[in-house]
């Protein structure tokens, strides 16, 4: 049976009312009474019934998370940002993981209002319906989006700045005299990867480097196979790269193994980077990396959270997660990898 406030009373030898004001840290309780009340709570082994509690308050302390799985992982580590951050705030992050984009989100979002969360934050999903964000705006809960972003919805959003992350990662391949620089990485279907594609394109063209489609490989998604397969198909061509910069991490994996199996090594006969630093320091060698920024990420999605729960018809905001790139030696200059 679940232990009441009538229990602990009656236990304590005390009014209801009395063991409310202990419980709630509400109104004067004399020291000898709050000791006999609070050993009653731990020997009766009382939970407070938060779902009566948020019905009183208006306030459940929770926030929900849903999040997208995905090959790279890169979820892991917005979460635990953003968890943390909660915490500090004294909110309980409630998290909800997805697998079937497009189709998941839907009855998660019901679950959270139904919970009762106060803000939903959206991480890594480029695909939720507007019908979630339509039920959002009825039930009065303000959502902030992470890594992808919704501001046609009306979504503050913290979306990273992939343009400058892969252009600043061909620009130093270029630098160092590569002239034959291809790219792997996910199809341009969503903003994320177009912008990785325009960096790529722009640092070519600001390095005065042609465009070469044959050294353009945009695969269905991020997975090892598929960067294996690209990289088959870029050195069964006449010329092929000298470097290669991956949109994910998850790729360079794939073309690393590509590489090591036709026994070309790296950074001595290809150049290799990657994007996301998951995993690149875990594969052998470790690869450069274009790494997030992500140490602030979760303060600064519960600050636009906050922000929107004070204050819900503030124009919307859109703030950035900068990159940086993971220098780990495996970008050499053209002529030392002839060498």
């Amino acid at each position: 049976m679940s232990v009441t406030m009538e229990g602990i009373a009656k236990a304590a030898g005390v009014s209801v009312a009395t063991v409310g004001r202990v419980l709630h840290q509400n109104g004067y309780v004399a020291p000898e009474t709050r000791r006999r009340v609070e050993q009653a709570i731990q020997t009766l082994g009382y939970i407070p019934n938060q779902s009566a509690r948020a019905l009183k308050s208006r306030r459940s302390g929770l926030i929900g998370n849903l999040v997208l799985q995905n090959l790279n992982g890169l979820y892991y580590r917005i979460t635990d940002s953003v968890l943390r951050a909660a915490r500090r705030r004294g909110y309980q992050l409630v998290t909800v993981q997805i697998t079937e984009p497009g189709a998941d989100e839907l009855p998660a979002v019901e679950n959270f209002i139904s919970l009762g969360v106060e803000g939903l934050v959206i991480t890594s999903d480029a695909f939720v319906p507007p019908a979630c964000f339509a039920l959002l705006r009825r039930a009065g809960i303000p959502a902030v989006a992470v890594e992808r972003g919704y501001l046609e919805q009306g979504v503050d959003s913290l979306t990273v700045e992939d343009f400058t992350g892969a252009y600043d990662a061909v620009t130093r391949m270029a630098k160092k005299g590569h002239q034959r620089i291809a790219l792997v990485a996910s199809a341009a279907d969503l903003p994320v990867e177009r912008q990785r594609l325009e960096g790529y394109r722009a640092a070519l063209r600001d390095s005065g480097l042609p465009e070469d489609p044959a050294l353009m490989e945009l695969v269905p998604e991020y997975a090892a196979e598929h960067g294996k397969q690209a990289a088959a198909r870029l050195f069964a061509r006449p010329n092929p790269p000298t470097a290669v910069f991956c949109g994910a991490d998850t790729l360079a994996a794939g073309v690393l193994q590509f590489l090591s199996e036709h026994h070309l090594r790296v950074p001595r006969d290809v150049s290799l980077a990657g994007y996301d630093d998951v995993l690149s320091r875990l594969f052998a060698p470790p690869i450069d990396s274009v790494s997030l920024v992500l140490s602030g990420a979760g303060e600064q999605a519960l600050e636009l959270l906050l922000h929107r729960m004070a204050a819900p018809t503030a124009p919307v905001e859109q703030r950035s997660i900068a990159t940086r790139y993971q220098d780990r030696g495996t970008v050499r200059t053209l002529q030392e990898t002839q060498t």
